[in-house]
Parts: C-alpha cells; sequence; structure tokens
C-alpha cells in the first residue's frame, strides 16, 4: 500500500529522535549532579548499560516467542486478537533509552565539565523545566515503540493473517469535508484550551489584565494554528531526505497548494503592489484553510505518523503561544486543569487518528 511504502522510508528517523531526546535527559541528570558534586561516576551507568543491552536482547526474544503464539492462536481461532508486539517494544525502547541516554549522557558531561563556556550551557540544561523534558522525552520513546512495533507486526504477522484470510489492514477513505473540518476544530480547541489556561489567570487578575492586541494576537494564533504547525512540520520534513516524499505528497495536495498559493499571492500584493487590504484578506483566506484542511498532513503520506506528529506538534505550538509562553510548568490550578485537559484530549485524538490506520478488521 502506498501509505506502508511511504512509511518504511522514515524508519531510522523514529529511534534517532528517541535516542536524541534521551541523550538530553541522560545528560540533565547527570549534569545535575555532576556540577555539585567531584565529577561524573561511571560504574553505575556501566551497570545501567548492560542491563539495558541484557534487557532489550531478551524482550526481542520474548516478543518473536509472544508474536509466533499470537498467530498460531488467531490461526486456530479464525479470528486476530491483541497483539503482544506493542508492550514488548516499548519496555525495550524504555530500557534502550535509559541505558544509552544514561551513557551518552554521561560521556557529554565528562568532555564539557572541563570547559567554562560548555560548562553553563550543562547548567542552562540542568535549569530547563525537568517535567517538560521528560514529557517530550516519553512521548518521543512512545511514538517510536508504536512505530517500530508496527513495522515488527507487518512483516511477522499481518502478512500470515491476510494469507489466511483471517484479517487485513484497511486503510481510511479519503475524508470527507465533515471530517476535514472536524479535525480542524480539534486542532482549533486544543490550542484553545492552552490558551484559555493561560489567558483566564489574568483575566481574573486585578494586576495582570492582558491587553486587546494580546487577546486579538492570541486568538487569531488559535485559529491559525493548524496551519502554521502543518506548514513548519512538512517544511522540516522536507529537509530530511527520508521524509521528503510523504511531505511531498501532502504539500501536493490541491488544497495545500491552494492554501499556500493565496498566502504568497496575499503578501506580494501586500509588499509589493501596496494592496494592503486585498492582500491580507487573501493571506487570511489562505491561512484558513491551511488551517481548515491541515494541509492534508492527517490524510496523505505516512500514517499514521505524520498526524501523529502533528497532533504533538499542536500541543507544543498551543503550550508556547499562551501569553508569556514557554518551556514552562502551568502557572497556577487552573493552568494545570486546563493543561491536562488539553493533553488529555490531544492524546484521545491521537489514538483514535492510529487505530484508524492500524485497525485489522476480517476479511
Amino acid at each position: 500500500m502506498d501509505a506502508q511504502r511511504a512509511y518504511r522510508r522514515v524508519s531510522w528517523t523514529f529511534g534517532f529522535f528517541a535516542l536524541l531526546f534521551c541523550t538530553s535527559a541522560g545528560t540533565a541528570v547527570v549534569a545535575e549532579g555532576a556540577l555539585r558534586g567531584p565529577g561524573v561516576s561511571w560504574p553505575p551507568v556501566l551497570v545501567l548499560a548492560v542491563v539495558a543491552v541484557v534487557g532489550v536482547v531478551v524482550l526481542r526474544g520474548g516478543r518473536k516467542v509472544a508474536s509466533r503464539r499470537y498467530v498460531e492462536s488467531a490461526l486456530r481461532r479464525g479470528r486476530a486478537g491483541f497483539s503482544p508486539a506493542f508492550p514488548f517494544t516499548l519496555a525495550a525502547w524504555v530500557l534502550a533509552g535509559a541505558g544509552f541516554g544514561g551513557l551518552a549522557g554521561t560521556a557529554v558531561v565528562a568532555a564539557d565539565l572541563g570547559d567554562a563556556s560548555s560548562r553553563a550551557h550543562l547548567q542552562a540544561l540542568v535549569d530547563f523545566s525537568r517535567p517538560i523534558l521528560l514529557l517530550f522525552t516519553s512521548l518521543v520513546v512512545l511514538a517510536a515503540a508504536g512505530y517500530y512495533s508496527w513495522r515488527f507486526r507487518e512483516r511477522h504477522e499481518l502478512l500470515t493473517l491476510q494469507a489466511a484470510g483471517i484479517a487485513v489492514v484497511v486503510e481510511p477513505e479519503a475524508p470527507r469535508p465533515m471530517k476535514v473540518t472536524r479535525m480542524w476544530l480539534v486542532g482549533t480547541l486544543v490550542d484553545a484550551l492552552l490558551f484559555a489556561g493561560a489567558i483566564v489567570p489574568r483575566l481574573l487578575s486585578d494586576d495582570d489584565r492582558p491587553t486587546s492586541d494580546e487577546l486579538t494576537t492570541g486568538g487569531f494564533n488559535v485559529v491559525a494554528g493548524p496551519a502554521v504547525v502543518s506548514f513548519s512540520i512538512l517544511l522540516l520534513m522536507l529537509a530530511n531526505w527520508s521524509t521528503r516524499r510523504p511531505a511531498l505528497r501532502a504539500l501536493l495536495h490541491p488544497a495545500s497548494l491552494a492554501a499556500i498559493g493565496l498566502v504568497l499571492l496575499g503578501y506580494g500584493l501586500d509588499s509589493g503592489a501596496g494592496l494592503t487590504v486585498v492582500g491580507t484578506v487573501l493571506g487570511i483566506a489562505g491561512i484558513l484553510l491551511g488551517s481548515a484542511t491541515c494541509l492534508n498532513i492527517m490524510t496523505r503520506g505516512a500514517q499514521p505518523w505524520m498526524g501523529l506528529l502533528y497532533l504533538a506538534g499542536n500541543y507544543v505550538y498551543g503550550y508556547l503561544i499562551a501569553p508569556n509562553g514557554d518551556y514552562v510548568l502551568p502557572q497556577g490550578v487552573t493552568g494545570w486543569i486546563i493543561a491536562l485537559l488539553a493533553a488529555a484530549y490531544a492524546i484521545r485524538e491521537a489514538v483514535k487518528h492510529y487505530r484508524e490506520w492500524t485497525t485489522v478488521e476480517p476479511i
């Protein structure tokens, strides 16, 4: 299938970013102790690395055994049940991330402790909000486990089930206008919740009430959020050779081309011809069209992975566009409640999107 061929090209990307984030988290943890004490301690890290290697080997072997039994059971019963591939893969990636992150982080800290400027960078990493760093790392590791478990199922389970006439993966149909509008509202609602989490406490305050410009700019950012996030992710994917083809499939859709064309035309009329009003109207129309269609990042290319990346990026974007938005923890009880509600909603939509593209149905 086209989507499956497309996301096979991004195979190394998930593992690379998972290990990169694990290294950042490991560096922060090791640096905190090294900056306060005499330096790094290698023995605990080496023990963790050995345990991780052994654990990964055992889990990979256990996954093969459990998967084989799952396929045999499915063949006997004539229907596909729950595959054990994901729990084994997730546990293996948690161990691999901890071992690699600890080892690589210790090496980074040991190399940078002697240099004053590098030591300052380490201190900045230590001062970075630890819960946010761990949250992002967990999400990337979870995404890697989801991707590689599905690739394992493709090779070792789904082909056998399909050949036996038991089950097959059916890609969803092209979304209808109502579904496209719903996807836009999902992203907009997440951004709106996060914006509200930061703005509501200020509205209730007597000292730090938001200005009309902040409210106007924030409202526009909320509406334009899906287009901004989609376009940013697709541009990053274009810069990577392994993800260029899936990104082009989304960008070359007529709706995506129309949205980008309207924005460029509006900018040209505004800056070049002096037609500010016409240029602004066309630019806003292009942004709204891009937001309404999410530039097809949820429906074309390497799915469900591009859609999951969009939902995660939309949450981060909503977190940052709020007034005083930064990589910090939410402020106050209201901020925490709304941020957690937005996270729960984004996770719910991510699970739903994943299931739409990976559900195994009876033939």
